[in-house]
């Protein structure tokens, strides 16, 4: 049985009356002067259907499509394709497994985003690092302290946490800033760089030793790529270490760990302080200071809702790490420690 319809050729805009009717592989059409086109139904699909038309397309010819309006022949209802109700390959295999399946690759996915920064730190080269952390240094300018006698302090104090660690290809480069915050961060390429606001607020080199010894543990760990990494995507991590990218300073100095890091760096930094024979209570002590002067409150909800672990949490490990009856020896002696204080108030050339 035929009936009329309207066909879009895909050539033109105009609508051309045919006459559509079952033929031997698909639907047959035809056209007044003797034009007709057998096209396989295989090659027919659904493009949309309302109550009163079906209109459908040719996956081979862009832009064809034919117009039937309903109620279609009955030869003709057999040839219509089924439409696609979530999609070719939804339809295909059927609604639930393919939420199964979706649910398994997303699941691959946030794994992959949460473990592969962890699997590409280590293996990024050295080099590398070096480059953009030697650029960010750089880029400190006058805020970095520039006293000589200071800086040997600093290495000084270095050496006695990793003896060896200032030499080599894998050295640490630690330098301070005259930026009156209480911080110490480790960058990229093995640089860290200790604020003046925690040089004022530690009231010995043993206390000191303890923020040190967290940023080489930070640098060691390869934390630093990782949180790039994270953070930044890799290939953007990739564009930083080229120099495709601008570095913003602020942005890295401001980069977060995870606080499986931060616990790591800080085990790592007790176990540091305990091999050099410089006594963990100190830097307890700072911590506990600086639990005081940010208020903070005890109890697991703050400490949850924080990626740094709390002050006064720290304060504890390190205390319960002090070992009775074990013969510490000073990080630095006093006029190292003075040394140290005060270079950002005194001239290179002093």
């Amino acid at each position: 049985m035929a009936q009329q319809a309207s066909l879009f050729d895909g050539g033109s805009a105009r609508a051309h009356a045919v006459t559509a009717r079952a033929g031997d592989e698909g639907i047959l059409l035809s056209m007044e002067g003797g034009w007709s086109d057998d096209v396989p139904s295989r090659l027919l699909i659904k493009l949309s259907e309302d109550p009163k038309r079906v209109r459908l397309g040719r996956t081979d010819m862009q832009g064809w499509s034919l117009l039937l309006e309903k109620p279609l022949a009955p030869d003709l209802v057999a040839l219509v394709p089924r439409g696609e109700g979530y999609g070719r390959w939804i339809d295909r295999f059927g609604l639930v497994p393919a939420v199964i399946v979706c649910a398994v690759l997303t699941t691959i996915v946030l794994a992959g985003g949460y473990l592969a920064p962890h699997w590409v730190a280590p293996r990024v080269p050295m080099a590398w690092e070096r480059k953009l952390g030697n650029a960010i240094v750089g880029d400190f300018g006058r805020n970095r302290c520039t006293g000589a006698e200071g800086q040997r302090a600093l290495n000084a104090l270095v050496e006695r946490l990793e003896p060896g660690a200032t030499k080599g290809p894998d050295a640490i480069r630690i330098a301070t800033l005259d930026i009156p915050i209480f911080n110490a961060v480790a960058l990229p390429g093995g640089n860290i760089v200790v604020f003046q606001g925690a040089l004022d607020e530690a009231q010995s080199a043993d206390a000191l030793a303890g923020i040190v010894a967290h940023e080489i543990a930070h640098v060691r760990r390869r934390h630093v790529t990782e949180a790039l990494i994270r953070e930044l995507g890799i290939g953007a991590v990739i564009g930083l270490f080229a120099g495709g990218v601008a570095a913003d300073v602020q942005q890295l100095l401001s980069l977060s760990y995870t606080r499986e890091h931060e616990t790591e760096a800080d085990s790592d930094a007790i176990a540091s302080l305990l091999r050099a024979r410089v006594s963990p209570k100190p830097t307890a002590e700072l911590f506990e200071h600086l639990a005081v002067e940010q208020g903070e409150e005890p109890g697991f909800t703050g400490e949850f809702l924080e990626s740094h672990p709390l002050s006064r949490n720290r304060a504890r490990r390190f205390a319960a790490a002090e070992q009775r009856g074990a013969q510490y020896r000073p990080a630095l002696s006093e006029d190292e420690f003075h040394a140290l204080k005060m270079m950002c108030r005194t001239d290179e050339s002093d």
